[in-house]
């Protein structure tokens, strides 16, 4: 017998063959934090340890992706109790130096306390411990993701969700100043709901800060300086959410394709974002599955054995008063494109 193929059909068939071996990978729990704990963000350190922070309480777990189950358990290393409730942004400027956004949050009304918000600047200690320095910004309405400006990484950019505005804050002198405010970085109030998330997640790289707006549903970008200011031209969209999907953080590759957690209603999984702007989820669930629960960040690995192994991060099934279904959790997905 003899078969022959068009081109179009060995097209059609090898494109099969890629969603195949794409959907083979899936999600691996790596660690699951008891109800109390909803995990809002985590950074990686060069080592490959990643940092999570606990939105309910300011403390700050370390994990070792790489390690047997029996050695995986959260670290509990530092507390940024009581001077802050909750950790929103987390980043990592350099390998024994963590940065957070912090505040006193009331979860059953969906707001910061007023001049509350700091950030918070960890060195991590050689007996595994830690020295905090705190740089309070009273006037800020809700701190939430920040970045190091590659270049110069004693600048940090914070985004301020509620006031719509990138900060840089230098964390030599101290001194805030307002980057942008731009259209695209604004919240829209949605109905019934006090929550008003406009910028929210952000990385710096290659002359460009990437945001992500949760209430837009907007993934952009807008371009800056070695130091860390706004260039002057206003900011652009890069994508909008695949079948309404809202954004949080997101990892970032060198080659400026992003993976971003949509977990805040609509698609609740990891979206693929090209340099481009084509989207594609690489995985999903149903909103509010006790399985994996409301992803909120991700970070590839740092290692030799894990550089194309995304780590992604879940708050967990929120019932309010400070107590989630689930508790927060932590995947690893392999990515092969």
């Amino acid at each position: 017998m003899h078969i022959t193929f068009s081109l179009s059909t060995l097209f059609t068939w090898l494109n099969l063959l890629v969603h195949i071996a794409q959907a083979m990978s899936e999600p691996r729990l790596l660690t699951q934090f008891p109800p109390s704990v909803r995990i809002e963000n985590l950074t990686i350190l060069p080592n490959g340890t990643i940092v999570v922070c606990n939105a309910y309480t300011g403390d700050l777990y370390s994990i070792n992706p790489l390690s047997r189950l029996s050695r995986r358990a959260p670290y509990l290393f530092a507390s940024l109790a009581p001077y802050s409730s909750a950790i929103f942004g987390l980043a990592s400027p350099s390998p024994d130096t963590i940065v957070a956004t912090a505040s006193n949050f009331s979860w059953e009304k969906g707001l910061v306390e007023p001049g509350s918000n700091v950030v918070q600047h960890v060195t991590l200690t050689e007996a595994g411990g830690a020295k905090v320095k705190a740089f309070p910004i009273p006037s800020a309405g809700w701190l939430n993701g920040l970045t190091h400006v590659p270049r110069s990484p004693h600048y940090l950019l914070v985004a301020d969700c509620v006031a719509g505005s990138l900060l840089r804050l230098d964390t030599r002198t101290g001194c805030i100043e307002t980057v942008s405010s731009d259209p695209l970085f604004a919240p829209i109030p949605e109905p019934e709901s006090n929550l008003l998330l406009g910028i929210n997640g952000i990385h710096a790289q290659d002359g460009w800060l990437y945001f992500t707006n949760t209430n837009q549903g907007v993934y952009g970008r807008l371009a800056i300086t070695s130091e860390g200011r706004a260039v002057g031209t206003p900011a652009e969209v890069v994508t909008r959410g695949l079948n309404g999907s809202t954004f949080d953080d997101f990892a970032l590759r060198q080659d400026g394709v992003a993976f971003l957690a949509t977990g805040l209603g609509g698609l609740n999984g990891i979206e693929k974002i090209t340099a481009d702007g084509q989207g594609q989820m690489v995985a999903s669930w149903e909103y509010g599955s006790p399985v994996i629960s409301q992803p909120v960040s991700a970070v590839f690995g740092q290692t030799i054995k894990d550089r194309s192994t995304l780590y992604f991060a879940t708050a967990g099934s929120y019932l309010g008063s400070n107590v989630t279904s689930t508790g927060g959790q932590l995947f690893s997905l392999k990515v092969r494109c």
